[in-house]
């Protein structure tokens, strides 16, 4: 009996294996997808500083290590001890507000109290502030608990971050020929979308990270001035809400300032209220226009909701894959209309 064999089975064989295996390869990657995700970002971003060095060493691999080297005590390390510090300091305020959470009524009393003097109503002095306090400090405690017991998972998933920049550094030439040879694209079109992905994450990067670091750092300049308590705190708080469109820092600064009127710095209060008005939120009227220079990008409504979709697929990490994904997604959607349009 002869062999079964022509070219149309060899090629429907060969497609269904692939298929079989490219499912098992992603089974096999998705749970450090995000990792990998993070890693290319990183090695992006750190591409002209590995430039840099090996112009000076002229030797790949010493200049991705030092490239990496740079990188991690640049901003790495800042980074972790910012989160052990604030970790220490949620503890702190947790123990400072115990007497409310042993003592739920003294908490209502003064609420009720500061709102019938503040609006001259009691209206709210019926409403439990204290079951929301302590499901406040219930999660405080969850996060702590969860980032310490994440240590160890961190750490792990920080060298392979580690390995992976350092291949994709070491080995970019070889990486770009590959993905030229697979990618079913001609040259001028790879450079095309290349060249509209890097557009869209330096428009990305610059109108909403950058700004809402510029943001922070001006709020931070308010919080010290006018007495804000626990600047930690609130810092690392208004960094991440300056990074969602339409609602940003304002969630942050405008509670701090009836906190602080509340507990009787009501000049303080008043005073980081206007400034938080007045000067903070400039900073989305004019920093990001000026950032921003050129509209082919990312829209608000899709920042924010791959800035929330992030968040829940990728913990961290996705406050910045979030938006960068669904801002890829976008591109090559256009191109695919594009192909289904009537010349």
């Amino acid at each position: 009996m002869g062999r079964l064999y022509n070219k149309q089975s060899e090629k429907y064989f060969i497609s269904a294996i692939s298929l079989l295996f490219l499912i098992l390869a992603f089974i096999v990657i998705k749970d450090i997808l995000g990792v990998i995700l993070v890693s290319a970002i990183c090695a992006y971003f750190l591409f002209p500083l590995y430039e840099l060095y090996l112009d000076k060493t002229e030797n790949e691999k010493l200049s991705a290590l030092l490239t990496l080297f740079t990188g991690t005590f640049a901003f790495l390390i800042p980074v972790a001890l910012i989160f052990y510090f604030l970790v220490l300091n949620l503890i702190k305020l947790v123990l400072q507000y115990q007497i409310y959470i042993e003592n739920p009524d003294i908490l209502n009393e003064v609420f009720a109290e500061f709102f019938e003097k503040f609006i001259n109503s009691s209206i709210l002095a019926g409403v439990d502030f204290s079951a929301l306090f302590n499901t406040l400090v219930l999660y405080i405690l969850n996060f702590t608990k969860d980032f310490t017991s994440s240590i160890p998972t961190v750490i792990v998933q920080f060298l392979i971050a580690l390995f992976i920049s350092y291949y994709i550094l070491t080995y970019n030439k070889k990486l770009l020929r590959s993905f030229n040879y697979y990618l079913p694209l001609s040259y001028k079109k790879q450079d095309e979308i290349l060249t509209n992905i890097t557009k869209n994450l330096k428009v990305l990067f610059k109108g909403y990270f950058l700004t809402g670091i510029i943001q922070t750092i001006v709020a931070v300049v308010g919080y010290v001035i006018f007495g804000a308590p626990n600047i930690l705190i609130i810092t690392f708080l208004t960094l991440i809400t300056s990074l969602i469109p339409y609602l940003g820092s304002p969630l942050i600064w405008v509670p701090v300032s009836f906190y602080m009127i509340v507990i009787g710095d009501t000049f303080g209060g008043v005073a980081l209220l206007l400034y938080g008005t007045f000067i903070i939120s400039m900073v989305d009227n004019f920093v990001r226009p000026f950032l921003m220079s050129t509209k082919e990008t990312l829209s608000p409504p899709m920042v924010f909701i791959g800035f929330i979709g992030g968040l829940y697929a990728f913990g961290f990490a996705g406050i910045i894959l979030g938006p960068i994904i669904i801002s890829i997604t976008f591109i090559f959607l256009k191109y695919l209309v594009s192909y289904f349009q009537p010349k």
